[in-house]
């Protein structure tokens, strides 16, 4: 029987105060550790688990306190938004720009092929949407270009339009967001399903809460809070909900048995939790398009013929059009040596860069933990906090310029190094996956 490890996580944001407790990992079953203790401003994300292959389900960390960290398996009640709202002043916001960016030829013809959701090719001559091609037929996966934000110097430049109905529309996506929600500020999971579900804005009926990778695709990294403010115009940070299940709470297995927890993001900051209570209420926005796709509490379903080698060690996505490095760096790395690791691989002869934290979101299969990636196609990825086994995303934490944005592999939360010793996102190095 193979071990695997839970970690149970604590998080403070870097203007706040307060301490997190130190957490122990459990390995078959083994012992709880102790999740954070005392709330941070700006709220928390929350912990990691899972079961790897032939493993026995383990168990996770106690519960965080209001508006602070939840441990893994922790029953604690997370902060809507935390004691102290946004990580930082707010900086000026810049007007969205751009068009759309045209995705690699092959991955729209294979878009087209396999039906379903929609993603934006080409840009239109005013600007607006591209033609949005069928996808992949899931809610759960990128179906499209992932966008980047303006002025971040990435590809698929984030560009919206306000219909003036109160919906904005996605012009890289293709998908539709709601642009000021009219129920109460905070909602439980509940709650935020039911109402997005009987929405109807603009003549549509066919709202719903978002799933974890199309909200990470309006997560604005540069930002706090971490959302194009002028594109949505009075938006707060804050946690907001999605209708992600955390698969360990979907199967009621190792550190989900008894839980409620679903994925939510701290608008605050940008931060993504796969933990946090359904119960505790916190801030919605609702989407539409994409077609159709899984139930909530349904496990994502990777959908076909997403990934093809392009080439030896190079992993193509047919429908965000992004190539990966199949492997990566041979060691971990300072963040600082990331872009010039990418800059100077000698791969296939072309030109590779670091992901944005973005990009990286939709390599995470919610489906799988420890790790959360395609396995076959992303032969031994790293996964574990509390250690350096994250993967390097292309920018800096806003308003901390010690720590930098990563992705953890054992369940595809995202953070940036400025935790303490012990904490679950303290790392001092990390891995890199180059992309192009």
């Amino acid at each position: 029987m193979r071990a695997f490890f839970i970690f149970s996580m604590g998080f403070a944001v870097a203007c706040g105060s307060g301490t997190v407790g130190n957490g122990s990992t459990s390995s078959s079953g083994g012992g709880a550790g102790a999740g954070g203790t005392t709330p941070a401003s700006g709220g928390a994300p929350a912990g990691t688990g899972g079961v790897a292959a032939g493993g026995a389900p383990g168990t996770g960390g106690s519960a965080g306190g209001n508006g602070g960290a939840l441990g893994t398996g922790g029953n604690g009640q997370g902060g809507a938004s935390g004691s102290g709202g946004a990580s930082g002043s707010p900086p000026p916001v810049d007007a969205s720009a751009g068009g759309n960016r045209t995705p690699d030829a092959g991955a729209a013809a294979d878009a087209r092929a396999n039906g379903g959701d929609a993603g934006a090719v080409g840009p239109a001559a005013d600007g607006g949407p591209a033609t949005c091609v069928p996808g992949c037929g899931s809610h759960k996966w990128a179906c499209w270009p992932m966008p980047n934000p303006v002025g971040s110097g990435l590809p698929n430049v984030a560009s919206y339009t306000n219909l003036g109905n109160g919906i904005v529309r996605d012009n890289v996506t293709c998908l539709e967001w709601e642009l000021a929600p009219t129920v109460g500020a905070d909602e439980t999971w509940d709650a935020g399903i039911g109402y997005c579900d009987t929405l109807a804005l603009g003549g549509q009926t066919d709202w719903r809460l978002p799933t974890r990778v199309e909200m990470a695709s309006i997560i604005d990294f540069t930002r706090s809070p971490a959302i194009d403010r002028t594109a949505f115009t009075g938006a707060q940070g804050g946690f907001h909900k999605t209708s992600s299940d955390w698969i360990l709470t979907i199967r009621q297995i190792g550190a989900g048995a008894g839980t409620d927890f679903a994925w939510a993001f701290n608008l605050s900051d940008g931060i993504v939790s796969n933990a946090y209570s359904k119960a505790t209420a916190a801030r919605l926005r609702c989407v539409r398009g994409a077609g159709a796709g899984e139930a909530p509490s349904s496990p994502a379903v990777a959908p076909p013929n997403q990934y093809t080698i392009a080439a030896a060690g190079e992993v193509r996505d047919n429908y965000t059009g992004l190539i990966w490095q199949q492997d990566y760096s041979p060691a971990t790395m300072a963040w600082a040596d990331a872009a010039g690791y990418c800059a100077g691989l000698n791969l296939n002869g072309h030109t590779w860069r670091v992901p944005s934290v973005r990009e990286l979101a939709t390599l995470v299969d919610e489906a799988q933990v420890a790790p959360a990636i395609n396995r076959t196609m992303f032969p031994n990825t790293r996964f574990g906090s509390r250690s350096n086994n994250w993967y390097w995303a292309s920018h800096a934490a806003v308003g901390n310029a010690a720590a930098s944005w990563a992705i953890n592999f054992d369940d595809g939360f995202t953070g940036f190094n400025a935790g303490a010793v012990g904490d679950w996102n303290y790392f001092t190095a990390a891995w890199t996956r180059c992309v192009r």
